[in-house]
């Protein structure tokens, strides 16, 4: 049933017009994700993956773009559930600002809200002892590490308590110890919160450890070539080193291999 449903694309197509020349970037994108289900999309640089982020998230495109198909979240159309705050955004690269201490950029979207000062720092408080931010409320972006500032952007995407999570290669640019590390910490996050995440990736083995399924997508024009369900126990660095999880791994990286042909 749709209500059970965070998010339902239905026959998602997308086209990008230039100078008379049209390029089709996604085709025939059906998936539907349960409310509180962890998935990862994976696919060929240049797939169309940040396409499908953008039109998910109700975020502008920035070239023109001809969409055809249906996309519901939480009901609503991508625009209406993120003017509504129903979506959190987890970008590449963190967007804090520099003048604003860790416990000010958490509280920013509250702000905006109107939230009363009262209500903003017990909010806050919460996310900081959720993501062990408590000791670091004072700490300007620039005196953090990578994953840190990433962990503060979770913590101001959770603060408006988003019913949704959508995640673009939020640990990308990390070293593997660190990126482990994060990825152990969403897992936590998703876990303790129940929201429901969706997570891009180009990582076979991220995509893996962290997700109930791995979404396969085709290169271009992208299509879903196929849907993994990955029936591991949590937490997964538990694992991680069985012959289970190195089955998904081989299973998920050959119909990458397929998609890319």
């Amino acid at each position: 049933m749709e209500n059970t449903k965070a998010i339902v694309v239905k026959n998602l197509e997308a086209t990008f017009t230039d100078n008379g020349e049209c390029l089709k970037v996604l085709e025939d994108i059906n998936f539907e994700l349960s409310k509180g289900s962890f998935t990862s999309i994976i696919g060929p640089s240049g797939c169309g993956k940040s396409t499908l982020f953008r039109l998910l998230s109700g975020l502008p495109m920035r070239d023109a773009c001809e969409v055809d198909g249906n996309i519901r979240v939480m009901g609503r159309s991508p625009e209406v559930a993120s003017r509504e705050r129903e979506i959190g955004l987890i970008l590449q690269r963190p967007t804090l600002l520099e003048w604003r201490d860790v416990h000010h950029n958490i509280s920013l979207p509250l702000e905006i809200m109107g939230y009363p000062k009262e209500k903003q720092d017990k909010k806050v408080k919460k996310f900081l002892k959720l993501l062990d931010l408590e000791k670091y409320a004072k700490y300007r972006p620039s005196e953090l590490s990578g994953g840190m500032q990433q962990k503060v952007s979770i913590g101001r995407a959770l603060a408006y308590d988003p019913d949704i999570l959508l995640m673009d290669e939020p640990f990308g640019a990390l070293d593997e110890i660190n990126r482990k590390k994060m990825n152990d910490e969403i897992i936590r996050v998703w876990q303790e919160t129940k929201k429901t995440i969706l997570f891009i990736t180009h990582s076979i083995d991220e995509a893996v450890y962290l997700s109930q399924r791995v979404i396969v997508l085709s290169k271009k024009p992208s299509t879903i070539h196929k849907i993994v369900k990955i029936k591991l126990p949590y937490p997964r660095n538990r694992e991680q080193n069985s012959s289970e999880y190195f089955k998904y791994i081989k299973e998920v990286r050959q119909y990458l291999n397929d998609a890319t042909c």
